[in-house]
């Protein structure tokens, strides 16, 4: 499997766990303005009747449609903010795993991003400092069974990046940060959490 599906599948799997909590949190909040709404358009029902029995339907039904409309408004922001923090949790479990599952997961996005010319891996200071001895090798294994000419080697900067890696081959840079690759695959991506979701 590869490492975009792999991160795929843990933002379904992280978003499917947050959709419940948050939205039958906001459905509430919902449910509490309409319900205020309600009160409030009764009251003022009251004190207008002997006025206009018109006028005070009217006011009913323009602070319901109001109520109604700020719950559709809520309930829209509690689901940004879920999809949102379904690709939050998803790069911060991706830079928690055990190091031999990260490093298998960048070597394999390499491997899929690599051409078949050859250069540095640029990676953030905390990976570089957890690399594990034998990465430059399996990388370049991997990449030989693919059939590619390139070698690439750990390249003596650091980035500051949430995670994943930035190939460079001459003066080309190719930002394969775990920021980067969700960005680039956010609005593939971002129909499948919506639809796991709500």
């Amino acid at each position: 499997m590869s490492g975009i599906n792999k991160i795929k599948e843990r933002i379904l799997e992280e978003a499917r766990l947050q959709a419940e909590e948050t939205v039958k949190r906001a459905e509430e909040e919902a449910s509490e303005i309409i319900n205020s709404a309600k009160k409030e358009a009764e009251e003022l029902k009251k004190q207008i009747i002997d006025k206009a029995n018109s006028e005070a339907l009217e006011v009913k039904k323009r602070l319901k449609a109001g109520a109604e409309l700020e719950a559709r408004k809520q309930r829209l922001q509690a689901k940004q903010e879920v999809v949102e923090e379904a690709f939050s949790q998803t790069i911060k479990k991706l830079n928690s795993l055990p190091d031999d599952q990260y490093f298998s997961i960048i070597v394999d996005l390499i491997v899929n991003s690599a051409s078949n010319d050859s250069g540095e891996i640029i990676l953030s200071g905390r990976d570089k400092e957890r690399l594990p001895s034998d990465f430059e090798e399996k990388v370049n294994k991997n990449l030989s069974s693919k059939r590619s000419s390139g070698n690439f080697t750990i390249s003596d900067e650091t980035r500051d990046i949430n995670g994943g890696f930035i190939l460079k081959m001459g003066n080309v840079e190719i930002n394969n940060s775990f920021d980067a690759i969700i960005r680039m695959k956010r609005n593939e991506i971002e129909a499948d959490v919506i639809a796991s979701l709500f």
